[in-house]
């Protein structure tokens, strides 16, 4: 068998499993992803409060550049708020 025909042979096989088996394939990996999403989502927000520490504490000592300084504060927050949102996992689902 030649490389072209393994090749072809190789994507249609990938394509009929994931066709068959592409719902449980991607519960396992959501599940099996619960944990890391939840951790990066945490982190995600403790950079955002320390970011937000730190842009206040420069913003006193700066008064012309305060405003400029609090919206980017504002900015990084929504967008690490954002960020957390789309990573984090919904709440899982109970047997009952």
């Amino acid at each position: 068998m030649r490389t072209t025909e393994a090749f072809i042979l190789g994507t249609i096989m990938g394509g009929v499993a994931a066709w068959l088996w592409g719902k449980d394939i991607g519960g396992y990996v959501g599940e099996k992803t619960r944990g890391v999403r939840a951790k990066a989502a945490d982190a995600m927000q403790a950079v955002e409060e320390r970011t937000g520490q730190a842009l206040e504490g420069s913003g006193s000592s700066m008064r012309r550049a305060e405003g400029a300084i609090l919206g980017t504060k504002e900015r990084l927050s929504a967008a690490l708020r954002a960020g957390q949102d789309a990573i984090r996992p919904a709440p899982a689902a109970t047997d009952e």
